[in-house]
Parts: structure tokens; C-alpha cells; sequence
């Protein structure tokens, strides 16, 4: 297609993306009822309950009877106790039982032998489940191998007690390697520790990772009732089952997302907080994992029935040493090796049980939103005032960068006049309460420079412009946040001092890849990105939070920085990723020190203390073949706490269903708006964005808006307590406040304890 073409193309196709968001999302208004909170939105033709039978959706959960409970064999001793456990454990196996005392229900690290005898395992998986820990090793060869404490010649060295527990040395004959196991029992929590000083290696072998207890609440085929719950994006279940699919591959999720400085180019899935579960028997038993020491360094490991054994199990995997490919040359030739220095880390796992109405994903995030609460690092936010209508997040795309015959150009997309008269048209509508976020405000727009950097873009305004644009938002009492990262930079940063700022990779290259995958332009084919060193990153921030403060604008809208963890093995300043996560939070608390809000997109947990908004939130899950259900882990966490926004809706591929499951999460809406039309962007690296002028999405926004104000406005400061799924396609959700909403995926209408739920609809029960 000819460049000459495109642009007729690109505003036929806007305007009819236009059309066809609005009708495909609605089709007709949002009608307000008094009496159950009911919506009205257009119908799709009947399909049944079959789409919401996928894993995009929680699933209803079945009838159980009661599970029972295991026997605690006479040669288990009990070793600790606290007011609702008790832990014992085998001086022959190391295998540990928990006793919940409140239930009586008893839960184990190994199987039980009728589980085991027709499991039909081979003799690797026999010892390993047998055994308390997993390990993988690197061996003389410099191979990575896999063993265990019984198939590595494990023997227990000695034995001392500590506070309501043991301290087990332990010693793998056959790699002349070994460490201390404690276990105890700690404010009603089992806690399990490898103490890094325990650790000592004599030989050619290497321990390369570690897993304590890793089939502690492990279920055969589906002999109990239950699932898994892994934390991949906002959360999901694997449930048990005995008619499945054979699968390929166990999930496995890097805490905190893959670092590309150890991992490589592995993808280890998306995961902001470090937690696991198991459940048996939804509303009966349940255990939440929680990974603390080592955190930074750590998987989530969980095998559904079918990959390697019939047991379904989860743990956390920890590194000890990573391995990597060493070049020799330009041509990539190289050798395998791994590090000879083990990472400095002591590696604790707790584990809180849950029982009763607690006993689901649920009550997971519950008990992980308290231990967050004690620990400080979740705060309620002050109220200065009522809240009324539910906030939208306003993105505005300022200017953007294309080709031209001298380098490059700013395509001026939204000036800050222009950003006046779309919060003008907003409010015509209604919609005041707004989140405004200014993208491309620098100089060389968007993508000119990464990080952004002052000055002003003088196409939008300049400093002038963007003081008097804030000075008109505060009248109308809408805060104003610049967005900015301060993680990736482009190569030709004048920022940046790439033979010192710049992250190196485990084998000592500069982590650089390419930033854009597309493009119509061979001109940003070849841009590179690299990542920058986490003390400059400190100090870019702190300069640019202070030349935000003089411009009296009230936050930074910080993307990348919150959800990206890299180590940097630069041998003049070395930061392992715990380092890095230290220096982030001094760079949010700066940040803080100097503009009144921060706000994060995709925030890991570590950052929550310091982030007053959550931006870019996800909904959904990867979808593995073995995930059984999306749950909204994180949003159950975070609602009522920090105030937590959807992707921009008019990238949404199904706006109808993107609105209800806002609803359903309690999500805010967010819209990514430009003043000028989007063909203008035809050239630049935003080409890849769908709608985006105002005057073409004033009606969807109008009624996605109210939709979820309607539905979310009485429960802005209250928690979520519970959810259930009465139905296929139907979710119940249960504030603090008393209010229940009711969200309605089907086609069909859906009756919910007497009340009428319309179809492709919800329902607001309760409240004032």
C-alpha cells in the first residue's frame, strides 16, 4: 500500500472503528434504576453459557463433602505450637505435618502411601516426592543437573531446637555440599528457611536452586476437591481434575517478572507479588504461601497432574546461582558456565492456613492484604474529602515523534490548549472527576526521548503553556501528572553515559535490545534500548521531580519503572535485584518528597507503600492450557486501599465485556484521547494505536463512564470480602459496606437471590 493511499485508508478505518466501538460496546444508553441499580446494554444473540465455561472466567464452584482429614503417624513428634497450629515432624523423613487446631485438619509435605503405591512414579519422582528438598546442581561438567535429598546421598548432621522448631544441618554426600533446613511455627504462620551461612560447597558441584517442602499440600489426580492458585497477572486457579489433557510444561513464574540480565531471553510470565496457594475443598481448608527472603531471586513452580506424575503441586523455586552463555567472540562463539559466587540471600517461605469461608482464593488475598497492612507496606489513603463520582484516567497523547528529511520531527498530537477543550467536552458529559496524564509533553515528543526530558515541548506550549494548563485543571480541582520512566533509555539519550549508566548482562554485555518491533519507517527499526544503571536512575528522577515541582505539577505518572526488575552486573557498581528494588523505593520516596502524587503502572508489590494510583491494571490472566479460572487476586487485594485503573478502553477488542469486567474487578475506566486525528500518526511508532480523537469516542466514553459509576460509586473506599460464582458467567462480588454487585456476562437474564439481573448487565444490591 502507498504511503499516498494510507492516509484516505487510516480515516475511513477511524471513523468506522468509531462507529463500531460505540455499537459494538452498547447500542443503546445506560438507564439508571433506583431501585436495583440495573444497567441496560445491547444484547449479542444467544450462545449458551459455553464462552464463559474458558478460562477467562472464574468458574461456579461444586458441592463438597467434607474432606478428611490425615492421621499423624506415632513417629512424627511434635516440634512447635501456636494458639491455631501445631507442627510435626518425622525424625526419619524430615516430612513435616501442620495441624490446624480449629478444624482438626492436618496437612502434610508427602503424600500418603496409598497416593504413592498408585502413582506408578519412577524412581526419580519416588525420591523426589520422599524427599524435603528439590535442588538442581551444576556438576563438574558444568551441566545443570537435578537431584534430591534422598537421590544425593542427604544425611542429617545434627539437630538443635529453636523457638518452636528445629534447625536441621544436612549434608548431600554426593556433592560434598550442604546447609541448614529450619522449620517452625511463627505467629500462627509455618515459616521455612535455608539460612544463606548455612551453606558450604567443597567440591566441583554447585547448587543452582532449592525448593523446601515443595509437595506440602500436593494432590493425586482429583482425590480431593480443590486447585491451585498461581499468581499469573491478576491471578488464576488450576484446578484439580481428573479428566485432562497431558501437559508439556509446569507453570512457572518469575517473582517479579524475568530479569533479562540472568534469565536471558526466557519469558517467565508476568508476577507482581510473591504468593501461591492451595486449596482443599473450597470453603473447607486452604493454605496460603508467601515467599519473603529471597524473594527477588525466586520462581513459582506449579505442576498440574499430567507433567511428570499425577500430582498436582506448587512451590517456589529458589536461585542460588544462575547460569549463562559467555561469548569469546563476534562471531558467538562461547561456553556454557554458570556463577561461581551463590547469591548472598537467606530464602524463607511462610505459609498462613486458612479454614472455612477463608478457604478459597478469596480469603488468599485477604490474609495477603493483612500481612502487607502489619508489615506497612499497604496504607489506607486519607480522605480530604468525599468522594462521589468515580475518577477516569485522561491520557493524553501531547506530541509524538516521525521522519524528516533533517532526522527527526514532534507530530503535535494534543497541545495544552487543545487538553482544555477535551476536559471542557468531558464535562459537558458529566465527567469531572478525572485522572489527567499528559504523554509526549517533552522535548521530541513520546518517542523522541526515553526517558522524557525537559524542556516543555515548545509545539504544545512550552513551560508557559503546560503552567497555564495546570493552573486551569486545579480550578476544577483535577490533578495533573506527567508520565515518564526511568528504566529504559534510548541509546542516543544525551541522559546517559552508556559505558557507566548502563546495565550489564551476567556475562558482562550491556543489556541493549531493540525498542520498537514495528513500524512502517525504517527509521525506528534500528533504535536501541538499554537499561539504565538503578542509581542514575535515582538521580534522573530526583532532577526531574524537582523540575516538576517548579512547574507546580502534581504527580508523576511513572510507567516501566514499577513492573520491569533488572540486576545490573556493571563490575564498578554491581546491584542485585533486591538493590535494585531498594533503590526504586528511595526513588519513589523522593518523588513523593517534591509533587504530591505518584502514580504506577502495573506496580509490583514493593512499590505499593509509595504509589497513591495504580495505573494499567490488568484483567485477565496468560490463559495456559492448565489454568482453569482468572480470578481478580491483585484488585481483592488493593480495593479500598489504592485506587486502581483498566488499560485505555478505546483499545479494547470487546468494550462491552472490557466495562463489566471493570465492574466485575472494580476497576476505573481509562480512555487514551489526542486532539488531532489518528491518520496523523501514521508515520510514528504510535501508528499501532486504534481510536483515539475525542470527537470520535465522546459517546463510548459517555456511556462506559457511567456504567461503572453507576455500579462502583458506592464502594470506592470499601474492601472486597467476598466473590462467588453462582453461575457460568455471573459474579457476585461482596464489599465491606454491605453493597454486592452483580455482573452479568450472559446473554441471558440471570435472577440472583430474587433479584433480576439483565443480560450483558449487572445489579447493584445494598448500600445507602
Amino acid at each position: 500500500m502507498s504511503n499516498k493511499k494510507k492516509p484516505i485508508v487510516l480515516v475511513a478505518g477511524t471513523a468506522l472503528a468509531a462507529f463500531g466501538l460505540y455499537q459494538f460496546a452498547y447500542g443503546a444508553t445506560v438507564e439508571h434504576q433506583s431501585t436495583e441499580g440495573q444497567s441496560k446494554i445491547v444484547l449479542n444473540k444467544e450462545e449458551g453459557s459455553f464462552p464463559y465455561r474458558s478460562n477467562n472466567y472464574t468458574m461456579p464452584e461444586k458441592a463438597a463433602g467434607a474432606i478428611a482429614s490425615r492421621t499423624i503417624p506415632a513417629d512424627y513428634k511434635k516440634i512447635g505450637e501456636s494458639g491455631s497450629l501445631e507442627l510435626y515432624m518425622s525424625n526419619a523423613s524430615l516430612a513435616i505435618m501442620v495441624k490446624n487446631k480449629q478444624t482438626g485438619y492436618v496437612w502434610a509435605s508427602t503424600p500418603n502411601d496409598a497416593d504413592l503405591q498408585s502413582a506408578q512414579l519412577n524412581e526419580e519422582w519416588q525420591t523426589a516426592i520422599k524427599s524435603p528438598i528439590l535442588l538442581e546442581y551444576y556438576n563438574a561438567d558444568e551441566m545443570l543437573s537435578t537431584g534430591n535429598y534422598l537421590s544425593l546421598g542427604g544425611k542429617v548432621d545434627g539437630t538443635e531446637p529453636i523457638e518452636q522448631g528445629v534447625r536441621v544441618k544436612l549434608t548431600f554426600e554426593t556433592l560434598n555440599a550442604g546447609l541448614a533446613l529450619e522449620v517452625k511455627i511463627e505467629n500462627d504462620s509455618l515459616v521455612v528457611t535455608f539460612p544463606q551461612d548455612s551453606m558450604w560447597e567443597k567440591g566441583d558441584n554447585k547448587i543452582a536452586s532449592l525448593q523446601a517442602y515443595p509437595f506440602l499440600g500436593a494432590v493425586h489426580k482429583a482425590d480431593i476437591p480443590g486447585y491451585m492458585f498461581i499468581p499469573d497477572r491478576t491471578g488464576a486457579l488450576i484446578r484439580f481434575n481428573k479428566g485432562h489433557s497431558r501437559f508439556d510444561e509446569p507453570y512457572v513464574g518469575k517473582i517479579y517478572g524475568t530479569d533479562y540480565t540472568s534469565d536471558g531471553n526466557s519469558n517467565t510470565g508476568r508476577t507482581s507479588v510473591p504468593v501461591f496457594g492451595v486449596v482443599h475443598g473450597a470453603g473447607q481448608n486452604g493454605v496460603l504461601g508467601i515467599v519473603e527472603d529471597g524473594r527477588y531471586n525466586a520462581k513459582v513452580v506449579a505442576y498440574p497432574s499430567g507433567v511428570s506424575t499425577d500430582f498436582y503441586w506448587v512451590s517456589p523455586k529458589f536461585e542460588v546461582r544462575y547460569g549463562y552463555f559467555q561469548p569469546t567472540s563476534k562471531s558467538m562463539g562461547g561456553y556454557n558456565t554458570f556463577q561461581k559466587e551463590s547469591l548472598k540471600t537467606n530464602r524463607q517461605v511462610r505459609y498462613k492456613f486458612l479454614a472455612g469461608k477463608d478457604a478459597d482464593y478469596v480469603g488468599m488475598a485477604k490474609s495477603y492484604r493483612t500481612y502487607l497492612q502489619e508489615k506497612g507496606e499497604l496504607v489506607k489513603e486519607k480522605l480530604t474529602k468525599p468522594k462521589e463520582d468515580v475518577p477516569m484516567q485522561l491520557r493524553l497523547l501531547g506530541g509524538e515523534t516521525e521522519p524528516s528529511a533533517f532526522g527527526a520531527k514532534v507530530v503535535p498530537m494534543t497541545t495544552f490548549d487543545q487538553a482544555k477543550t477535551i476536559v471542557d467536552s468531558l464535562a459537558k458529559n458529566g465527567i469531572t472527576n478525572l485522572k489527567t496524564v499528559l504523554e509526549g509533553w517533552n522535548d521530541g515528543g513520546l518517542n523522541g526521548e526515553r526517558p522524557a526530558e525537559f524542556p516543555v515541548e515548545s509545539k504544545l506550549g512550552g513551560a508557559s503553556g503546560l503552567k497555564d494548563l495546570k493552573k486551569y485543571l486545579e480550578g476544577k480541582d483535577i490533578p495533573l501528572y506527567l508520565y515518564n520512566n526511568y528504566t529504559i533509555a534510548f541509546e542516543k539519550s544525551d541522559r546517559i553515559n552508556f559505558k557507566s549508566d548502563a546495565v550489564r548482562a551476567i556475562n558482562n554485555e550491556i543489556n541493549e535490545f531493540p525498542f520498537f518491533g514495528f513500524g512502517d519507517s525504517d527509521f525506528f527499526d534500528d533504535i536501541m534500548a538499554r537499561d539504565i544503571n538503578p542509581s542514575k536512575s535515582v538521580k534522573l528522577a530526583k532532577e526531574d521531580a524537582e523540575e516538576m515541582k517548579d512547574l507546580g505539577v502534581d504527580g508523576l505518572a511513572l510507567d516501566i519503572t514499577g513492573s520491569t526488575l533488572v540486576s545490573d552486573y556493571n563490575k564498578k557498581h554491581p546491584f542485585t535485584r533486591e538493590q535494585t528494588v531498594d533503590a526504586y523505593r528511595e526513588l519513589a520516596a523522593n518523588v513523593k518528597e517534591n509533587v504530591n502524587e505518584l502514580a504506577v503502572y502495573q506496580a509490583n508489590d514493593y512499590l505499593w507503600k509509595y504509589t497513591d494510583t495504580f495505573f494499567g491494571m490488568g484483567s485477565g490472566s496468560s490463559q495456559y492450557m492448565y489454568e482453569t479460572d482468572t480470578v481478580p487476586f491483585l484488585q481483592i487485594v488493593l480495593h479500598g486501599y489504592i485506587d486502581y485503573f483498566s488499560w485505555p478502553s478505546n483499545s479494547a477488542s470487546s468494550p462491552r465485556e472490557d466495562t463489566l469486567r471493570m465492574i466485575d474487578y472494580g476497576q476505573y475506566p481509562a480512555f487514551l484521547l489526542t486532539h488531532e486525528p489518528y491518520w496523523k500518526l501514521r508515520d510514528t511508532p504510535s501508528v499501532d494505536l486504534l481510536t483515539t480523537q475525542y470527537t470520535d469516542l465522546e459517546q463510548p466514553i459517555k456511556e462506559t463512564y457511567n456504567a461503572v459509576n453507576q455500579a462502583l460509586r458506592k464502594v470506592q473506599d470499601a474492601t472486597i470480602e467476598a466473590r462467588v460464582v453462582p453461575n457460568y458467567g455471573i459474579s457476585a462480588v461482596k464489599y465491606s459496606n454491605g453493597v454486592e454487585i452483580v455482573v452479568n456476562y450472559t446473554s441471558s437474564d440471570y435472577t440472583y437471590n430474587g433479584v433480576g439481573v439483565k443480560a450483558k448487565s449487572f445489579a447493584v444490591i445494598g448500600g445507602e
